[in-house]
């Protein structure tokens, strides 16, 4: 994406950033951040490893991040937390698990990836991630099935036996016919078998049962990412420090956000050893990382911490402290003469400027009507290309809000910051 990346080249504290991000653990604090501008750092400062984990401090921030970071890199990924509070229950059914069983699914088959989470997605005890490798199932058009081992195993993997298939993580047998909706698949799978051997595998509409696509295999991840296992870790122990970066969002506000989340589940603790007491029914009390423990996993990595004002980050070792200068971009309040008024300033002044539009109908349409006004505008979709001074690229996507670098004159639009946010 050099038409974003490459304009970052142009700052003097770019170049130092990156140098200082050789060196092991530790964190580098960058001040002046501010909203989707910083999905944008995080992008431009994502080359140097393989995996990225980028922490917030809570799931609407995370959201936020998720949403604006993935227009820059499709291959990004939100891990829901689970609600310590409620840590039993799964009101969105079971969405939040298949969510978190697709970033796993991932960790284990890619080598690169950008994962999106919250301080709250740090804090609960998982399985450690090379145990859960170790229980994906995989089956061949060829395979043999035992068909007794095949469905305790599946219940072991968390999956429900059901009568008919209806939502992710339930499995049926009928004869000689399995049905399995794994939760990391949009469709679920038919196993047919001839004797102990497997006839056919397809996936199948859940809904008319017809076929979709035959395949000549499958993984079956597990429905649960709290197997049985002696060891206990935390997300961000599914990843190396070695071929991992860090970003936290607002360091100190994370750290008192997690803090805030440890003392609320240990008042709930202890209400609920009070009512086990009352009533004699006992509940399992969840397990989770402290905000200690979870600065202590963080400080063996590479870490960026975004802040838009300097502020201590006292836990971590801080490598090294960096301003840089971001604005925010004044909403136009769907004038069209502001906009063209302020695009012609701005060429003027030799700026780079790019404009985001969540339709390509609408975006086409835009770099047409700008042009209309001496505006060295055009529509691209190749975000390879370098944008030069004075023009004005047009292309379809979504952040949230814009943001500019006055520095190294280089200003990215929104659509919401045109017509506003609906």
């Amino acid at each position: 994406m050099l038409s974003f990346t490459q304009p970052l080249k142009g700052m003097a504290e770019f170049e130092e950033i990156e140098k200082s991000l050789e060196k092991n653990q530790g964190i580098v604090q960058i001040t002046g951040c501010l909203e989707s501008q910083k999905a944008h750092l995080i992008h431009g400062l994502s080359g140097k490893t393989p995996m990225r984990l980028v922490i917030a401090g809570d799931e609407r921030q995370a959201k936020e991040i998720f949403e604006d970071l993935r227009f820059y890199d499709k291959n990004t990924m939100f891990y829901p937390a689970k609600d310590l509070l409620f840590f039993q229950a799964d009101i969105q059914g079971n969405l939040l698990i298949c969510q978190r069983m697709c970033v796993i699914k991932a960790l284990l088959e890619q080598k690169e990836l950008t994962v999106v989470t919250s301080i709250d997605g740090c804090m609960d005890y998982l399985t450690p991630l090379d145990e859960i490798g170790k229980k994906v199932l995989h089956f061949y058009s060829d395979s043999v099935i035992n068909m007794d081992v095949l469905k305790n195993t599946l219940v072991q993997l968390g999956y429900e036996r059901v009568g008919q298939v209806e939502m992710p993580g339930q499995f049926s047998v009928r004869g000689g016919i399995v049905d399995i909706y794994s939760l990391t698949e949009e469709n679920p799978w038919r196993i047919e078998l001839w004797g102990d051997e497997v006839d056919s595998i397809r996936t199948f509409d859940v809904d008319s049962q017809r076929s979709v696509e035959n395949l000549e295999q499958i993984v079956i991840y597990p429905a649960d990412d709290r197997l049985g296992s002696d060891r206990k870790v935390s997300f961000i122990n599914y990843f190396d420090p070695k071929d991992t970066l860090v970003f936290l969002d607002e360091p100190a506000r994370l750290l008192e956000k997690g803090r805030l989340a440890e003392n609320e589940v240990e008042k709930a603790r202890e209400n609920r050893a009070e009512e086990m007491e009352r009533t004699g029914e006992m509940e399992e009390a969840p397990e989770f990382f402290t905000t200690d423990e979870i600065i202590k996993f963080l400080n063996k990595f590479c870490m960026i911490g975004m802040c838009a004002l300097e502020m201590k980050c006292k836990p971590f070792f801080v490598k090294k402290r960096f301003g840089i200068q971001a604005k925010s971009v004044n909403p136009y309040n769907s004038s069209f003469e502001m906009l063209t008024q302020d695009l012609k300033r701005l060429k003027r002044n030799g700026y780079r400027a790019v404009l985001i539009s969540g339709s390509r109908t609408r975006a086409k349409r835009l770099a047409e009507d700008l042009r209309d006004y001496d505006l060295s505008s055009f529509y691209s979709e190749d975000q390879e290309r370098e944008v030069n001074p004075g023009e004005i690229m047009v292309c379809y996507g979504h952040i949230e809000v814009g943001y500019e670098y006055p520095m190294i004159k280089f200003i990215v639009i929104s659509e919401s910051d045109i017509f506003g946010k609906t």
